[in-house]
């Protein structure tokens, strides 16, 4: 019968743009890139509503390979990979002094997977985040670094994205 397959390619077209739907727009995703890890890596107070101070990340030194002095100039981000995947890929680079996230072209990005897979790359230079979408545009995140990681939920305000309720770390 030739309906099957065009039963299955429209399940799939379905699945694929609900997946991608859920996706937040690039502009909140360097939002969050950058609000947490210059928190996590720079030491920054991290925004939230209401003010108050966030705990550091447990292992922000990374085993004491992260001088604070002497900060990478550049963090390759895994966003929204698989567990598999964010430790092999990145989609994403957070430039430490400019503090601006973008996300990487295909050909960054497979440079960065060959420099990873190499070695070359330490855990000292990537972070992992996974997302899902909160009622009232609010975005829940998962973010490690080294070997700490935290979760919370983010409301976005036009000073960029604010930490809403508790922050969950955990160490590894």
């Amino acid at each position: 019968m030739r309906l099957a397959p065009l039963v299955i390619t429209g399940v799939f077209g379905l699945s694929f743009s609900a997946a991608h739907a859920a996706q937040p727009a690039p502009e909140r995703v360097a939002a969050v890139i950058e609000t947490f890890l210059r928190w996590a890596v720079e030491g920054q107070e991290l925004p939230a509503d209401p003010p108050k101070p966030a705990p550091t990340l447990p292992h922000r030194s990374c085993g004491g390979q992260l001088d604070p002095e002497h900060l990478p100039d550049v963090i390759y981000v895994s966003w929204q990979l698989s567990a598999e995947a964010q430790h092999a890929a990145c989609n994403w680079k957070y430039e430490i002094a400019a503090h601006r996230a973008t996300p990487l072209t295909a050909v960054e990005a497979a440079d960065v997977a060959q420099r990873v897979a190499a070695g070359s790359i330490p855990t000292t230079q990537r972070a992992f985040f996974h997302s899902a979408p909160r009622p009232e545009g609010r975005l829940a995140v998962t973010a490690g670094y080294c070997w700490g990681s935290a979760k919370g939920t983010f409301a976005f305000r036009a000073e960029g994205p604010v930490l809403i309720g508790e922050l969950t770390i955990h160490g590894y």
